[in-house]
């Protein structure tokens, strides 16, 4: 990988080590009522039970956010890009820390209702939405 964020555009690794994406980044027809527009800020990758999240990139921890009524948030600053990390069970970093490429950051939730384990994932050019799609490996 090449020193700097943006340089690695379609070569950063994924954030789970086996997964797939069941929501697309953009706007699209809602599952449940297909005359209704949703929008994805990022993406939603389905991935096994308690499954380990790495870190894409080299980085440091900005914000570990707990949000009342859903599940933590982490983001990792680099440089002027944000990865967003939504929808975990357990987290094994700490804000201010820094973070290597690959590095175990938590754990995906396991809806116990549904026996989904849904990681969010986006990313952020300063406050702009980017596809995560597009930064990512093909697997």
């Amino acid at each position: 990988l090449a020193a700097d964020f943006e340089s690695n555009k379609g070569k950063l690794g994924w954030p789970v080590s086996r997964g797939v994406i069941k929501t697309k980044f953009g706007t699209h027809p809602s599952p449940i009522d297909r005359s209704v527009l949703e929008r994805s800020y990022g993406i939603k990758i389905a991935t096994e039970k308690n499954a380990k999240v790495k870190a894409v990139f080299n980085g440091e921890v900005s914000k570990i956010m707990l949000i009342k009524n859903a599940n933590p948030v982490v983001m990792i600053r680099h440089g002027n890009y944000l990865t967003v990390y939504k929808n975990l069970s357990k987290i094994y970093v700490k804000s201010g820390q820094t973070i290597v490429t690959g590095q175990e950051i938590g754990e995906v939730f396991t809806n116990p209702r549904t026996g989904e384990s849904m990681l969010g994932f986006d990313v952020y050019k300063e406050d702009k939405t980017q596809n995560p799609e597009n930064w990512l490996a093909k697997f």
